[in-house]
């Protein structure tokens, strides 16, 4: 049996299913969203008067005391301070004091204002989207790998394909190959969902000024689809891992699945905390280093970068405390290295296991 009749095999059983085009349209769903969600939250923002509290003078009866709300809108306006609750007078207002921290605060909502235009104006909508993305993308790819693997060993017809001729690498080969041209197939579609998503918020905002899609951004653009393709493969060769090695129990496919994602939201949701919680301890310096390769935080790394926005207890979303993600090309080998230890793992077990009837 040919790769092509093989792929064109793999291809029938999963186009039928149904779970299939559910969660690919969801991830293709959630990358316009990302967009919108900025559109959104900049037209929220924009219009909103900045509040800030009145600085006094050193001499003041209540000194840091009481906090005075102050419309910065209006102040930086010209719009005058006429009253102040008692023990207050006009007086006691540090008129220089307060205009400099207005002027802060409304600078801080500009620049906040200015990263949620990025957000949703071309090219840096296509980055911020694809990248967010690229995390859900994961557990999803990791289903759809043990969907492909282990629902062949739960119904028992791996054996009926195996007597057609085809060698057992050269099915597991097909298998994770049509998974990752479903993961890049629907990167394409997703892409340009977002286009134009951007393009339609966009021009929603006359005081935008529309970004410009020349050649440099669209290189970029294909940087970080393959950016986001690969963050998946490590978790599509531990998916097909855990496939082959469960294939023997009952509820095979449900255990693979449950690890391969349990794992990943393990990472994505622990350890941060871990690394707060051991940071500057002496007597767990080496987990400093275990998390410099671990999947999980090397991912983040490649993901997001050292500009990813630190949150606490998420991990591939930030850094917590001294830890630092690594440099791209160390990111880099250690999801290949992964990729390539796992892959090699499914590959040899499942030259070597027998194949029996229905698993469940």
């Amino acid at each position: 049996m040919s790769w092509t009749t093989l792929f064109r095999w793999e291809w029938f059983k999963l186009r039928g299913r149904r779970i299939v085009w559910i969660l690919l349209g969801i991830l293709t769903v959630f990358s316009s969203v990302m967009v919108i969600i900025r559109y959104a939250d900049f037209e929220f923002q924009k219009d909103r008067d900045v509040i800030d509290e009145i600085i006094f003078l050193p001499d003041a009866p209540v000194l840091g005391t009481l906090e005075v709300e102050l419309n910065c809108t209006e102040f930086l306006a010209g719009v005058a301070i006429t009253e102040v609750p008692d023990p207050y007078t006009l007086e006691d207002i540090d008129l220089p004091g307060t205009g400099r921290k207005c002027r802060q605060e409304v600078e801080g909502i500009q620049n906040r204002l200015d990263k949620l235009v990025d957000g949703f104006t071309m090219p840096g909508a296509s980055e911020k989207a694809l990248r967010w993305t690229g995390l859900l993308s994961i557990p999803i790819a990791a289903f759809l790998t043990v969907l492909v693997i282990g629902s062949e060993y739960g119904w028992g017809t791996l054996r009926t394909t195996l007597m057609k001729g085809p060698g057992r690498s050269r099915i597991l080969s097909v298998k994770l190959a049509i998974v990752a041209a479903l993961m890049a197939a629907v990167w394409v579609a997703a892409i340009a969902v977002i286009v134009i998503s951007s393009l339609v918020t966009t021009a929603l905002v006359p005081e935008v000024s529309h970004g410009t899609v020349d050649g440099a951004a669209v290189g970029l653009i294909i940087r970080d689809l393959a950016r986001v393709w690969f963050a998946a493969i490590p978790y599509i060769a531990l998916a097909a891992l855990l496939s082959v090695l469960f294939s023997r129990f009952a509820g095979g496919t449900l255990a693979a699945t449950g690890v391969a994602v349990g794992y990943f939201f393990f990472e994505l949701f622990s350890m941060g905390r871990l690394i707060k919680l051991f940071d500057g301890v002496s007597a767990f310096r080496w987990f400093g280093t275990l998390v410099e390769y671990d999947l999980g935080w090397n991912t983040a790394a490649w993901l997001f970068g050292r500009a990813g926005a630190p949150i606490p207890g998420f991990a591939l979303a930030g850094a917590i405390g001294t830890t630092e993600y690594p440099g791209d090309v160390h990111a880099f080998l250690i999801q290949a290295a992964f990729g390539v230890v796992l892959g090699g793992l499914a590959f040899w077990l499942f030259e070597r296991r027998d194949v029996a009837g229905p698993s469940g």
